[in-house]
């Protein structure tokens, strides 16, 4: 996608409820990315400034948070991403219902499945990405997703990613 003052450069993977968007954002000034959300999912999302954000999204309605310079962005609609001048990398893996439930991650996941039976939207901030978490995400980004045992290894590369943040996250 390229606008005037905005480039990105994106690549989708689904497998199993589980979906993943890696963005590369060029933009020539501050720019505020919406992204529609179309159902209720569980959001490992990863910020220009290497933190990642864990966030329920209800559809529909989004939790609006201040960013870190204390300006609300978004809508009820979309989810809001906030790009900085130059180059920027987004990873974002979102989780159905149905993924969650899956036998491997239901234990894990219960915190978090139980959101989408609340139906209540939140964000959580985890902190800095580790450096196992980086090499996590490198690697389902380099996963091809092609055929279906591609697709089945790329789908178990993210639910190790769900489980390394399952255990480090403490639920609020």
């Amino acid at each position: 996608m390229h606008f005037k003052d905005v480039g990105i450069l994106f690549q989708d993977k689904q497998y199993n409820g589980i979906s993943l968007r890696w963005m590369v954002c060029f933009t020539e000034k501050r720019r505020t990315l919406l992204i529609s959300e179309e159902k209720n999912k569980l959001v490992f999302e990863t910020s220009p400034n290497r933190t990642l954000y864990t966030r329920f999204i209800e559809q529909g309605k989004v939790l609006l948070e201040p960013d870190e310079y204390g300006i609300t962005h978004g809508s009820n609609e979309y989810s809001s991403i906030i790009l900085d001048k130059g180059r920027q990398e987004i990873i974002r893996l979102e989780f159905t219902a149905e993924a969650l439930k899956q036998k491997k991650l239901s234990d894990a996941a219960k915190h978090w499945h139980d959101s989408f039976e609340q139906e209540k939207s939140w964000l959580y901030g985890r902190g800095k990405i580790d450096s196992t978490l980086q090499q996590l995400f490198n690697d389902i980004i380099n996963t091809p997703a092609n055929t279906p045992e591609e697709e089945a290894v790329f789908g178990a590369r993210c639910q190790d990613i769900l489980l390394h943040v399952a255990a480090e996250h403490i639920p609020a």
